[in-house]
């Protein structure tokens, strides 16, 4: 990752980046499918989930009592794209397994979006998730941290989607080209926040970027690479 001049805002996307969940997503249907007999590794679910053309974008703010819908919907749709059928039983199964899922801080998490705070920086999220994301944040002791935080149920469009971006730009009160945007998928965090006009680094989970592109392996590096705000006139 170069220096970059003229940021006041840091946005982070959240899974994979600021949070893990124990279990991921992919071990998740793995496991669901093994029960009935399928063998399918955690690789193969974690490719297709990080494809934009597998997930279900939203085209309007999505309401709380339809977010078990949409979900149940994408879930279908992950297990077609797998070559598995669904049925009640087991979706039914995978949104109990969602349900149960455990947020935990990347150790890096705490300590960089500390140190951006002390700089004078703005923080905030943008993640396709939902109503309880605000919730989970303060669960795992990162609210306090953070000043907007912009959900895809809300705003009606998933990252890459600019739109997402956008709103989070606009409810942050600032500009794209003074926000930077972290986050660990290539597509929907990199590519999304580029072409919305934003600054953007991916974060190396352990997976690298199909092309190259502005990049850190820990998110403590994010902090020196930036000109503190209130250093400027």
């Amino acid at each position: 990752m170069d220096d970059v001049e003229g940021i006041t805002h840091v946005f982070f996307d959240v899974g994979g980046t600021l949070l893990r969940p124990e279990p991921g997503a992919p071990e998740l249907f793995r496991r669901v499918l093994a029960g009935r007999g399928h063998a399918i590794d955690r690789e193969t679910v974690f490719r297709l989930l990080r494809a934009p053309e597998s997930l279900v974008n939203l085209i309007r703010p999505l309401a709380e009592d339809r977010q078990a819908e949409y979900y149940r919907h994408v879930n279908a749709r992950v297990l077609e794209h797998l070559g598995f059928s669904s049925d009640d039983a087991i979706l039914d199964e995978l949104r109990a397994g969602f349900d149960e899922i455990v947020w935990r801080p990347y150790p890096d998490a705490v300590e960089a979006l500390e140190a951006l705070r002390a700089a004078g920086f703005h923080l905030g999220v943008v993640s396709n998730a939902d109503h309880r994301l605000p919730r989970v944040l303060r669960d795992c002791g990162l609210a306090g941290l953070l000043e907007t935080v912009t959900v895809s149920t809300e705003v009606g469009a998933e990252k890459p989607d600019p739109r997402i971006f956008r709103r989070a730009v606009a409810q942050a009160g600032t500009s794209p080209e003074r926000s930077l945007h972290v986050g660990d998928n290539f597509e929907a965090d990199y590519i999304g926040a580029r072409n919305a006009g934003l600054h953007a680094v991916v974060v190396l989970r352990g997976h690298a970027p199909p092309a190259p592109c502005p990049h850190v392996t820990d998110l403590k590096e994010i902090p020196p690479r930036l000109a503190p705000p209130r250093s400027r006139p």
